[in-house]
């Protein structure tokens, strides 16, 4: 499995390779192939990968030749668990499919259930979580939760660490504590200190450092009853980081019991893991020159092995930091981060990227230099902002992959039911000519049983899908946000370009006074650009505020919504209910970010645009009332231009107008004509409906906006009526 040393707590996942290999029923009848797999198994415990490879290949080749298919599948399914040791995932995973078939053509269930953990703990490290939750849930539930074994241990555990890296910890400490309690009804130390260190870190994560304590110094009692020193390092110093600001004492104790247990073992992983701890001790004493030593003991050995590229990349950055905290020359310190930044862009590491040019920014911040510092922090927003979209865009995939599966599962479940319920239906006829009356009453209860159990798969597939559709949603957004972001970036870079013009100039006009010309030349473009950014900044917050107020609202309304629906799952038809209510927000929200996005294009700024849109939605309008339509633009309006915000104001009125049309109206007839007089724009909306007397009713808030947004862009509105004549709405817009 991937071994990764992190400034966090390292889990141990799993003891597969440290246990005696599992005795099948059949190890009379191939007692050499089993003998040559417990070797195997003892080479994976001294992390001989190469030659525990070598004996599963050639135990599976003896055990193929003599048509053993039992010994066939666990020697590939012993190959499996050093692939996963060796961090060969994807070669893991090929293999534990290919074990799953041999297990189920062997009838051996354990060994079918081990191969689905052995999948399922390949896929996690690969990051691929949501698949690894459903294939451990599988294993379980099909094959391996029928008594307690250790295995079946091993996949509760996993499954809670799964459920963690998603930030799920609640389940994590639950589907662990289940794993600790398989393991005490086995009595095996070993899994008790697994699951008992594993809990530990959970706690930790949570902020209850208490328990986290408890649980550690636990897990440390039974490791050291098991004589395991690996462990019993990883322990120690996972205690000494959570004794880091309650106790320095015991955090000093644990840390020099770390590094003597990690010394023992002689494993690069484990003194690597040692001394970051031993720094980060040292670090929080302000010893920041022991922790420096420590930091430069790892990067000796990181350079060495070149295992870890990532690793060797942080620890270059927080020897950086310390050498800026004991005041080093900058060569020294900016050498330790160029280095950083050199094996972040070998690994093409975007993370580690994203946080060198952070630390470098504040590096430069405070030595004043403020140029390199901006300079370095629009990169940092870069990285930042492009991870970002990039984990979205792969959450959004993970949900279409576990949506397209449920899908296929839901319709095969379908043609089953509708298998079944024919067959009932004919039993219920049979029923029904043999005169049993009881026996036909049974079997319609079945049928609308299976039929109520296939709405509910279908509510649950609706429900999916709006998940995904919402998902999909934000992701257009966060993309919309981020090219806002990047346009604000560039004006930033601008505006300090400018800025040190100016400060260069009025440095000048010191010394020659015919430059102060230059000078105010330089100030009045400053001026512009201030204008500018402005300009963006109202049209961001305008958006955001849109997105809130909006989008915000609906986006909540919708998961309530589904919440509503899965509490009332057995009641089809409230689920129908609260999905169409759902549907119906997530269409209004479709065409409000439709509107924002057209807005806010600069090539929908010609009016022949505005007006294609215009004459799409009122036609729509109208058809929904069966009331006809004349539209009259007039062919000079179209080579105007307008200013996004007089476009945006321009086509929520006639909005308004429109909808106050299609609602009150109860016309036959409309017409909506657009035409120039002097210097406006004229759009009038009529119809010949019920009209209404402006002097019996008072302005609804409909009215007073487009009476606000009107004037808000420079123009007016004015409404006439008359009872039983219809009622016209005229919109002028000055132009520019």
């Amino acid at each position: 499995m991937p071994k990764a040393i992190t400034f966090s707590i390292l889990l141990l996942l799993s003891v597969f390779g440290h246990r005696a290999f599992a005795q099948p029923d059949d190890r009379s009848d191939a007692y050499d192939i089993y003998r040559m797999l417990d070797e195997a198994n003892e080479r994976l415990h001294k992390m001989k990968y190469d030659s525990a490879i070598s004996l599963t290949i050639q135990a599976a080749a003896i055990a193929k030749q003599r048509k053993n298919l039992k010994a066939h599948a666990w020697a590939e399914a012993k190959r499996t668990e050093v692939l996963i040791e060796m961090n060969e995932l994807k070669q893991a995973e090929e293999l534990a499919l290919y074990t799953n078939k041999l297990a189920l053509q062997a009838n051996d269930s354990t060994l079918a259930g081990i191969s689905l953990l052995y999948l399922a703990q390949a896929k996690m490290y690969m990051n691929e979580v949501n698949e690894a939750i459903l294939v451990f849930d599988k294993c379980i539930s099909a094959y391996l939760g029928k008594k307690p074994n250790y295995h079946l241990g091993v996949a509760f555990n996993d499954l809670g660490y799964a459920w963690g890296l998603e930030s799920e910890y609640e389940r994590q400490s639950q589907f662990t504590l289940k794993a600790l309690g398989i393991f005490e009804k086995l009595n095996d130390d070993g899994g008790i200190a697994m699951a008992l260190g594993n809990l530990s870190s959970v706690y930790y994560k949570m902020g209850q450092k208490d328990k986290a304590i408890d649980f550690g110094r636990r897990s440390l009692l039974y490791r050291e009853k098991t004589g395991d020193i690996r462990g019993m390092s990883i322990n120690c110093c996972n205690l000494s980081q959570y004794y880091l600001d309650t106790d320095k004492e015991q955090s000093t104790r644990y840390q020099e019991l770390c590094i003597k247990y990690a010394m023992q073992t002689g494993e690069e992983e484990r003194i690597i893991h040692a001394f970051i701890t031993s720094s980060l001790v040292a670090s929080k004493k302000k010893d920041f020159k022991t922790a420096l030593e420590y930091e430069q003991h790892v990067i000796g050995l990181l350079e060495k092995s070149r295992t870890d590229l990532r690793m060797l990349c942080r620890r270059y950055i927080a020897a950086a930091f310390y050498t800026d905290q004991l005041n080093y020359d900058t060569t020294v310190t900016m050498g330790y981060y160029n280095k950083a930044l050199t094996y972040a862009r070998l690994n093409d590491d975007k993370s580690n990227l994203k946080d060198v040019h952070l630390y470098i920014s504040e590096y430069y911040k405070k030595k004043e230099s403020y140029s390199e510092a901006y300079n370095h922090y629009r990169k940092h927003v870069l990285y930042r902002d492009s991870i970002l979209n990039i984990e979205k865009e792969q959450k959004i995939a993970e949900l279409e992959k576990v949506y397209e599966t449920n899908k296929k599962d839901i319709e095969i479940e379908r043609l089953n039911n509708e298998r079944k319920i024919r067959q009932l239906e004919i039993e219920k006829q049979k029923a029904i000519i043999a005169g049993n009356e009881a026996a036909a009453r049974e079997k319609q209860n079945e049928i609308d049983l299976l039929s109520k159990t296939q709405e509910l798969l279908d509510a649950q597939l609706a429900q999916q899908t709006q998940e995904l559709e919402k998902q999909s949603l934000e992701s257009r957004a966060n993309a919309q946000q981020l090219k806002l972001s990047e346009k604000e970036s560039q004006l930033r870079q601008k505006q300090l370009k400018n800025q040190r013009n100016v400060r260069n100039l009025l440095l000048a006009a010191l010394v020659l006074f015919l430059l102060l010309g230059i000078t105010y030349l330089n100030q009045f473009r400053l001026k512009k650009k201030l204008e500018q950014q402005k300009s963006l900044l109202a049209m961001r917050n305008s958006i955001s505020q849109d997105l809130h107020d909006d989008i915000g609202a609906s986006l909540s309304n919708i998961n309530i919504l589904n919440e509503l629906v899965r509490r009332n799952i057995r009641q089809p038809d409230k689920a129908k209910e609260y999905l169409g209510k759902a549907s119906e927000d997530i269409q209004r929200i479709s065409e409000s970010l439709s509107d924002i996005v057209w807005n806010i294009n600069p090539r929908y700024d010609d009016l022949q645009n505005l007006f294609i849109r215009m004459k799409r939605y009122a036609a729509d309008m109208l058809d929904g009332k069966n009331i006809n339509g004349h539209f009259d633009f007039a062919e000079e309006v179209s080579a105007i231009r307008l200013g996004m915000t007089q476009r945006r104001d321009l086509y929520l009125l006639f909005k308004e107008a429109v909808n106050n049309l299609v609602k009150y109206s109860k016309a036959a007839n409309a017409v909506i004509k657009v035409q120039t007089e002097n210097d406006k724009m004229v759009l009038t909306v009529s119809d010949d409906g019920v009209g209404f007397d402006r002097n019996t009713i008072s302005s609804g808030n409909g009215l007073q906006n487009m009476e606000q947004r009107a004037r808000t862009s420079g123009g007016n509105t004015r409404i006439s009526s008359v009872p039983g004549q219809g009622t016209m709405v005229r919109i002028e817009m000055p132009l520019e």
